[in-house]
């Protein structure tokens, strides 16, 4: 009996040993397709383009990376044939639309996946140095929140690509009137800088790098800080949503919208993907994130960079599922019944 039981456990070794080697040995000669969920440009295809440049140094077997762009339907083109069609073998990997992780949640009849389904490597940023501001002409007489709940007249607000004005109005109960149309931020930028509407919002980040003067010449004034559990440094005397939120139901309502902005540009791997592979590209991906030439070339794209690892992510979607439908359908409310698009 210890004979066979001997030789059982050297049989299994053997085995294991077997498996790694196949994990290390699998991506030799291999080429990885990288889906990004939107057209060429922009930052979730810069994001790809720098991990097809550094990632494949990081994974055992150097394989190639091959960016491939799949726009359409706010990213859920390209996550539904991530899902579904592409290869579940790990040589296809996705950056997908922040906002597709919660198509399926708020009932998206498009997303032919769940969302607990997709193995998630990490994210490249996630607001923990930034902060998604509401931002009005420091002329306007509204120097607080309370200014803005009060307003005799409604403030108007620009948006496009973003359901934070929308979510920000319905929770905090903010007197102002949504301005679409707009075909892009810039075009609203330059209408805000016009004065032809009062506000809008943007990233911390972006306004430093393509409109430094705002913040220099005193010509905004920054009223909410979205997507922090806490303020920013930089932004000590601004508010967070969160701890303006008045009830229970606010602050809910506030954290659900928020959770796609803290995995702001996600990795992900399909269904069905060895989970060997799957934490071998999770390494690569940490290895990745720390690589100083890495680090400096977002720094030179003005991409953000404030990585999570693929178990954090899989942490905050793991919170989706503990969503009361009661916020769901507040939310949906709140964006008039439209699905969110994201940027």
């Amino acid at each position: 009996m210890k004979m066979v039981l001997a030789a059982a456990a050297v049989i299994f070794a053997s085995a294991g040993l077997a498996g790694n080697a196949s994990a290390q040995e699998f991506y030799k000669g291999k080429q990885i397709r990288l889906i990004v969920g939107s057209a060429s440009g922009g930052g979730y295809d810069g994001v790809a383009r720098l991990l097809q440049r550094f990632m494949p140094q990081y994974i055992d077997g150097n394989p190639t990376i091959v960016v491939v762009n799949m726009p359409g339907a706010g990213g859920l083109v390209a996550a539904n044939h991530f899902a579904n069609i592409a290869e579940k073998d790990g040589t296809v990997l996705g950056v997908l639309n922040r906002f597709a992780a919660i198509m399926p949640v708020l009932g998206s009849e498009q997303a032919k996946f769940k969302t607990e389904d997709l193995q998630w490597i990490g994210t490249t940023a996630s607001y923990s140095d930034n902060a998604y501001l509401l931002v009005i002409r420091s002329a306007l007489p509204h120097k607080t929140v309370e200014d803005m709940r009060n307003a005799a007249t409604p403030l108007n607000i620009g948006i496009t690509g973003t359901d934070v004005p929308a979510i920000l109005k319905e929770a905090l109960g903010l007197n102002f009137k949504l301005i679409t149309g707009y075909k892009g931020s810039e075009e609203m930028e330059l209408a805000f800088e016009r004065g032809e509407i009062d506000g809008h919002s943007t990233a911390y980040s972006s306004i430093l790098q393509r409109h430094p003067s705002w913040f220099g010449s005193g010509f905004i004034r920054p009223m909410i800080q979205f997507a922090r559990t806490e303020r920013l440094a930089a932004l000590k005397d601004v508010p967070t949503a969160r701890e303006l939120a008045q009830t229970q139901d606010d602050r809910e309502l506030i954290e659900f919208a928020e959770l796609p902005m803290l995995m702001a540009r996600p990795l992900a791997a399909p269904p069905g993907v060895p989970k060997d592979r799957v934490e071998m590209l999770r390494v690569a991906f940490n290895k990745t994130m720390a690589d100083p030439e890495h680090k400096a070339e977002s720094a030179r794209l003005n991409l953000e960079l404030a990585p999570k690892s693929g178990e954090e992510v899989e942490a905050i979607i793991a919170s989706l599922s503990k969503v009361e439908p009661a916020v769901l359908q507040r939310y949906m409310k709140a964006l008039g019944g439209k699905l969110p698009s994201g940027n």
